[in-house]
Formats: C-alpha cells, structure tokens, sequence
C-alpha cells in the first residue's frame, strides 16, 4: 500500500461517489469491486515501481491505461467473469480511476498533474 493510504477510507470514499445507476449490473458487487481495483491497482503500481515496497514513490512513472487494462484484466480473472461483464467493470473501473485520483488529492497523496 502506499504509504498514507487507507483503503477503508478509500473504498468508503470512492464508492459514495460511484452513481449504482450507472452499473446497473453491478451495484450490488461496487464496493466489493472497488476494493478489488484498489488491490490490483497497488499491485500495477508497486510491480511497475510507481511505488517502492515501502509505499514510496518509485521511479517510474504510472501509466493510466496500462493501469486500467491491469485493473479490468485483474478483477475478470479473479471473478471469473464473461466478456459482457468485463465490458461493464470496464466502466466502473473508468469511474474508479477518477474518483482514486480525487481521494488522492484530498489526502495530498500525489504531487502530480
């Protein structure tokens, strides 16, 4: 985890934000996804040195879409889920990315723009 974040927090944060009529199919699963997009996208960053095993920053940078096909790739695999749902968690994890930058920048945790 990066250092200063609180994925409870965190997940609470985003999914406030995450309209459950936008994700029709998957409101009753959002938080639970979410939870999963932040997991996978700790695992984006620190296996591609955005961030260092001590929750630092690393010395690459992140690379949104790289990030977001890991993320969608990630939690499909994990739920075994069809090409129709991943289409959907598609969109959800599109709006996760926003709402992830935003709890970020309330916690000052990035300095980047």
């Amino acid at each position: 985890m990066m250092n200063g974040y609180d994925k409870q927090e965190a997940v609470a944060f985003i999914t406030k934000r995450i309209k459950a009529a936008d994700h029709k199919e998957l409101a009753d699963q959002i938080e639970k996804l979410v939870g999963q997009a932040i997991d996978a996208d700790m695992k984006y960053m620190h296996d591609n040195d955005v961030i260092d095993a001590d929750g630092n920053a690393g010395t690459a940078y992140y690379e949104d879409d790289e990030a977001f096909e890991f993320m969608v790739e990630t939690i499909v695999a994990n739920n075994k889920l069809t090409p129709e749902q991943a289409v959907k968690v598609a969109a959800l994890v599109d709006d996760y990315m926003d709402y992830q930058q935003a709890y970020l920048e309330s916690k000052g945790l990035c300095d980047w723009e």
